[in-house]
């Protein structure tokens, strides 16, 4: 006879079969429904995709008013890539137009399944791109509104960008969206500006992997170069290589585009770049890498009158990016030709912006330093040879809102420092009586003898002390206690044109202006100023000239007028006179237009007397002088700021008004 516990075994196992049958037969119709949903969509997969890509295409041209978005045909191929053909856009507002013979794209399916959309394949072909603008005849007159182009209304401000957070996200998005596999068949970018055509062409790129290789070929107006650009990609982590050469080893690699645009010319032998993404840390992107160039060539009207050579140049970079700054940690290395320093460099954005430039004390071969001072940018200083050692250090920060408030130390020092030979220019021989050429705009206008064989010259013993007293207090007060330059002068004139936001006031000591004189062309150039200071540093600190005799040659051959050069000369044009006779008032005179003086007309009102805006400056320079005790209380009581010309000018100045606002360029 059975128990009860025997009849419940096989009862057990009964119910466990019918639960794996229930099992298996909900697998099977799950496994159904999923095949057949899955051959609905790969039967309907196409119509989807059109469906998916029209309503894109609808809402993109929604959002981008007048652009026109087209795509041929698309279809699926394979399990996650899709081809696409003939796709043209067009974007009036932005002078583009863009079209695509064939796209593919391919999405890595396993990382895809992750949550991650990575690209594993694109391909390209016959892809251009063409820029075209009109150049428009120049700016509107003042008050017009007629410029064609509809002024959208000022939304509010929003929320400072945070410039590290934004990097970051565009470098994870460059390096995410980086496929696997990159080919490009035939990449061509077409620009017209105006009468100016220009053209890029990328015959096949191919990246797989992370190196790569290919050719590039620049199109100018006919012209056309030949490049190599190679590199390397590495995506995980975040590190990018390029390097740029010609092709053809018959001569430099060129830029056509910026030189057309910005009118620099560029050339060069090689060019590398790198940069490795190191990630946000405490909210601070970190970014490392190097710009490096062989062969520089760079020439631009506000550079220097000649090419500028850089045989070799680089910058191993060291950049945080904050949310509201951007620094150049003192690991960065710059260096070109012979000489290499660490500099610190910081952008503060907000609340006001703030630049802060540092160089600790950096010491150096003084023979390196000259040794590597580009050729073309200090022409004057070529072929310098020296013995012994400099030193520099530079501590600079300007809070934009408060520019009064600037902060700046500098100095160049020197040790066992000696001229062993000088190069094109002997800077002593003006020790001697010579012949000086004054230049305008770099253009020779007139020569003549600095010595006694002129007869408008004028020793320093033979220039009146108040010629010479108030000249020192209108440009230099401080001449014969400086070493050529005065930092408290220069601090001034650069918080004063920032806050006029123009160039309003010079800081040039006599011995800057002197040096600018005697041996530079007077272009306004970056370069120009460079080599003034420089050359102003060689005769003052190694004593090439003296003091006396700096200032005698200052006031023999500066300007004083049109074409008047020198005190002599200056004494005949406006007083009918000989120097040694001038009165108090009319060597104020004569000082108080050396900053400008092709404009003296505009000191003067329509009856030919001082404009009464002069009577301050009166007063300033004569109790400056009478501080010094280069004047006394009577001179001062008989002052009376006024002068009657007598001269050649008076015949300039007759019948010619001047509005009392009319103003030159200070040329100091």
């Amino acid at each position: 006879m059975r128990t009860p516990e025997k009849k419940a075994v096989p009862l057990r196992k009964r119910v466990k079969a019918l639960k794996r049958r229930r099992l298996r037969t909900g697998a099977i119709v799950a496994l159904g429904v999923v095949l057949l949903l899955g051959g609905l969509f790969f039967s309907l997969r196409n119509v989807i995709l059109r469906s998916v890509l029209d309503s894109r295409i609808r809402s993109y041209e929604a959002t981008h008013a007048g652009d026109i978005l087209r795509v041929g045909t698309a279809r699926f191929s394979g399990l996650a890539a899709i081809d696409l053909e003939n796709i043209q856009m067009l974007a009036p507002a932005k002078d583009l137009a863009a079209t695509v013979k064939k796209c593919s794209v391919e999405i890595n399916f396993l990382k895809m399944l992750r949550g991650r959309v990575r690209l594993k394949r694109l391909a390209l072909s016959d892809v251009i791109l063409d820029l075209s603008r009109e150049v428009l005849p120049g700016p509107l007159p003042t008050g017009s509104s007629d410029t064609g182009v509809t002024v959208l209304p000022r939304t509010a401000p929003g929320p400072p960008p945070d410039f590290g957070a934004r990097g970051a996200r565009l470098l994870d998005l460059y390096f995410a969206l980086i496929p696997d596999s990159l080919e490009i068949e035939r990449l061509t970018l077409h620009s017209v500006f105006g009468d100016v055509r220009q053209g890029l062409f990328f015959p096949r790129l191919d990246i797989r992997g992370s190196a790569f290789e290919t050719k590039l070929e620049v199109f100018d107006q006919g012209d056309k170069w030949a490049y190599l650009l190679a590199g390397e990609i590495a995506r995980e982590e975040k590190r990018l290589e390029l390097r740029l050469l010609p092709r053809e080893r018959t001569g430099p690699a060129v830029l056509p585009f910026v030189e057309r645009q910005w009118g620099l010319k560029v050339d060069f032998d090689s060019l590398a770049f790198g940069l490795h993404s190191l990630g946000r840390q405490d909210g601070v992107l970190r970014l490392d890498g190097l710009l490096a160039v062989t062969g520089l060539v760079l020439n631009h009207p506000s550079l220097a009158a000649e090419d500028v050579h850089f045989q070799n140049a680089s910058i191993d970079y060291a950049l945080r990016v904050g949310a509201d700054s951007i620094e150049l940690d003192k690991a960065t290395e710059i260096s070109f030709n012979r000489l290499a320093f660490h500099p610190y460099f910081k952008y503060q954005a907000g609340p006001a912006a703030q630049v802060t430039l540092k160089l600790d004390k950096t010491e150096f071969k003084a023979d390196d330093f000259f040794g590597s001072l580009p050729a073309g940018l200090f022409t004057e200083l070529a072929g310098l040879e020296t013995d012994g050692d400099l030193a520099y250090h530079l501590d600079f920060f300007i809070d934009f809102s408060r520019p009064e408030a600037l902060r700046l130390a500098s100095g160049l020092e020197k040790r066992g420092f000696a001229i062993s030979r000088f190069g094109r220019v002997d800077f002593r021989a003006v020790n001697e009586p010579f012949f000086h050429t004054v230049f305008e705009d770099g253009r020779p206008v007139r020569s003549f003898r600095v010595g006694p064989e002129n007869p408008d010259f004028r020793s320093l013993e033979e220039i009146p002390p108040f010629l010479k007293s108030a000249v020192m207090i209108s440009e230099d007060g401080a001449f014969f206690r400086h070493h050529g330059f005065l930092l408290e002068p220069f601090k001034d004139s650069i918080a004063a044109n920032l806050r006029e936001k123009r160039f309003a006031r010079g800081a040039s000591t006599i011995s800057m202006q002197l040096v600018k004189n005697l041996f530079l062309k007077r272009q306004k150039t970056i370069a120009r100023k460079a080599e003034e200071m420089i050359i102003t540093w060689l005769i003052e600190e190694n004593r090439l000239v003296s003091k006396p005799r700096m200032l005698e040659i200052y006031m023999n051959i500066i300007e004083w007028g049109p074409q008047v050069y020198g005190a002599q000369e200056a004494a005949r044009f406006y007083f009918d006179k000989d120097v040694a006779d001038l009165t108090l008032a009319e060597a104020i005179f004569m000082a108080s237009i050396i900053p400008q003086p092709k404009r003296f007309m505009a000191s003067f009102d329509e009856e030919q007397r001082l404009r009464p805006g002069l009577q301050a400056y009166y007063a300033d320079v004569s109790a400056k002088m009478l501080r010094k005790g280069w004047i006394d209380e009577r001179d001062v009581e008989a002052l009376i700021p006024d002068v009657r010309l007598q001269g050649p000018a008076r015949l300039l100045l007759k019948g010619h008004e001047v509005g009392p606002d009319e103003s030159g360029e200070d040329i100091r």
